[in-house]
């Protein structure tokens, strides 16, 4: 199994529905990126303790009332509501986590292709005020 890696930071789009965030985002799977959505509790986009809830597009077919698969859209859900550290007793934490993941289909199917950024990252900021007294920022970059 090829390792997966996500970027939290990187974002096409964010809804909260009280203590769950849905993100938009990409993951990277064999050396390709792919939308994908990712749930998390709200405010815990950084925590030690966030375990991400992926729903990547090719899976995306499971939560649709069309063509879906219901059996294993509850089997996630519970999964989820499990990673999510939510009332696990409660029956209707599944099916709020299956209603959202519903509701954001659309979106899903609407994140465009990801675009990585290529520009060098700034390790520094220079401000340099010359005889005349005009100001010049500049950012610079490691890219030898």
């Amino acid at each position: 199994m090829a390792a997966a890696f996500i970027d939290l930071t990187k974002r096409a789009w964010t809804h909260s529905r009280g203590d769950i965030t849905a993100i938009g985002t990409w993951i990277r799977t064999e050396n390709r990126w792919r939308p994908c959505l990712v749930l998390i509790r709200t405010g815990e986009e950084y925590s030690d303790h966030t375990i991400p809830c992926i729903v990547t597009i090719d899976k995306a077919w499971i939560w649709s009332e069309d063509v879906g698969d219901a059996r294993a859209a509850a089997r996630t859900a519970f999964e989820f509501v499990r990673a999510l550290r939510l009332a696990e007793n409660d029956p209707r934490q599944p099916i709020r986590i299956g209603m959202l993941i519903h509701d954001l289909l659309g979106d899903l199917l609407q994140i465009p292709p990801y675009v990585p950024d290529t520009r060098p990252e700034p390790i520094a900021e220079v401000t340099i005020t010359d005889q005349a007294g005009r100001v010049h920022e500049v950012e610079l970059t490691d890219d030898v």
